[in-house]
Order: C-alpha cells, then structure tokens, then sequence
C-alpha cells in the first residue's frame, strides 16, 4: 500500500527531505500542509503516513498541528514523523502525539534531520560550508530513515527533560500566528510580482497597490521573505544587511499554492 508523506515547508529544507525520503522508499504520495490543503485531511489514510516539517520557536509550525488533529488514519498504519531543523526538535514530536491523539492514532516513530538554519530575524544565513556539510549529512540521514521507515521499525520519541521542555513551551509560546507578521514591510526594491501570495502556504499575503499585505495569519516559515527575488521583503531593520537562503534543489514553482 502507497505511503503518504505530509509536508509543511517554508524555505524548501522539509520539502526535500520529503523528496528524498519519498524516492528512497517508492509507491509515495507527497501532500503539502497549507491553508488551502487543509480539507485533505478529512481522508482517511489507510496505508504508511509520514509527516515531514520544520521547527519552529522550538515547536510544532501551527497549521501541521490542526492538520495532524484532523487527520483520520487507519488504526493498523504506521505513523512517523521527521523534524527538520538548525538546533534541535524540542517539543515538537511531543505536539504532533498529542494533535493525532484527538483522532485515536499514534506515531510509531521520530526522526530529525540537522538542515541549515534559517531563520534570519534572529541570525544571518549559515556560512556555505556549513550548509554544504547539513547537505551532505541529510543525504545519509535519509536513507537511514527511509531503511527504518521500510521495516515499519518502532523508534521512540525522544523527550526533553522538564527544564529544556519548559523552555521551548515558553519560546514557542511566542509563536502567535495573529501578530507574528506585523513587522514585515518592502523596500523600493519590491516589484509586484507576486511571488510572495503565490508562495505562502498560510494564504496570509494579498497585492495591494502592487504591494503585498499581510492578514495575521503567518505561520512565520518566512517563505515570502526567502524567495522574494529582489529580496525586497524585510522583517522589522533585523534583515536589512542579513542574507537569504532557500534550498538549491528546490524550485520556487514547487511551492507555489494551487488556485
């Protein structure tokens, strides 16, 4: 039975360890979690499911929670899920147990592939090296995976001891979808094009005056600011003299929302 792999991507990082977990096992379906997605999960899946995303303030990116709260799975369907990030998995496996919990289903298995950092409100891009080291790294962290994943092995969850997981529920507690895209502003550099509302998976951004407008609905995956090519998209003055980044193999078409 066909396998479906559910991803949330922002810079394309989850997307291609998707890609590559998905052409490594065969017979798999790639669903993206968005806003106009979200209906999909009123299936039941029957076969193998996976969750591929990226962590977020420590935690789990708000729409792959109420996606994965929705989601109906066969109760005989082995579930995992891979966290992609630049520091470490935090609650957010811990967050995704509990969402498919409220539908009676349960992972069997967690993984985390290492991906360069990019959040780039908090720090500038990583140096080329160190990315081409977390691309070379994900290559062999894939087909260890996917070689689990194709046995149906049980890998347990790791968890945080109480200190770190209260940390990251106090980080990820700033995470609030209705004000984390007050800051976002164009310079001059800002053509209109409208990659930035064709890209976001959160369908938060609209044209207006040929400039886009954000509606207080962000996921904060900074896809509109990562794949602006005139890179005209700030975030408060913290991006001005950082730079950007988005995953080489990834094409920006591959993340652009269905219409």
């Amino acid at each position: 039975m066909a396998t479906t792999i559910f991803y949330f991507t922002g810079t394309g990082n989850s997307l291609k360890v998707a890609k590559d977990i998905a052409a490594s096992l065969g017979d798999t379906d790639l669903v993206q979690i968005s806003r106009k997605n979200l209906e999909k999960a009123a299936t039941t899946c029957e076969g193998p499911v996976g969750f591929v995303f990226p962590v977020y303030y420590g935690g789990l990116p708000h729409m792959v929670r109420e996606f994965a709260g929705r989601l109906r799975i066969g109760p005989s369907s082995y579930v995992f899920a891979v966290a992609t990030y630049g520091g470490a998995a935090g609650i957010a496996f811990q967050q995704l147990g509990g969402a498919l919990l409220q539908n009676g289903s349960r992972l069997h298995a967690c993984f985390g592939v290492a991906m360069p950092g990019n959040c780039q409100v908090l720090y500038p891009p990583n140096p080329e090296k160190k990315q081409q080291e977390r691309f070379s790294a994900e290559a062999d962290s894939v087909a260890a995976i996917a070689r689990r994943v194709r046995e149906m092995e049980e890998v347990p969850c790791k968890r945080p001891n109480a200190l770190v997981a209260w940390f990251f529920s106090l980080m990820y507690g700033r995470l609030k979808p209705t004000d984390r895209d007050r800051h976002f502003w164009t310079d001059d550099r800002c053509s209109g094009c409208g990659t930035c509302t064709r890209i976001c998976p959160a369908g938060n951004i609209t044209l207006e005056d040929e400039r886009p407008r954000w509606h207080q609905q962000c996921e904060f995956c900074l896809a509109c600011m990562q794949w602006c090519p005139q890179e005209a998209i700030q975030y408060d003055r913290k991006t001005i003299t950082r730079g950007r980044y988005h995953h080489p193999d990834i094409r920006v078409a591959e993340l652009f929302q269905e219409k």
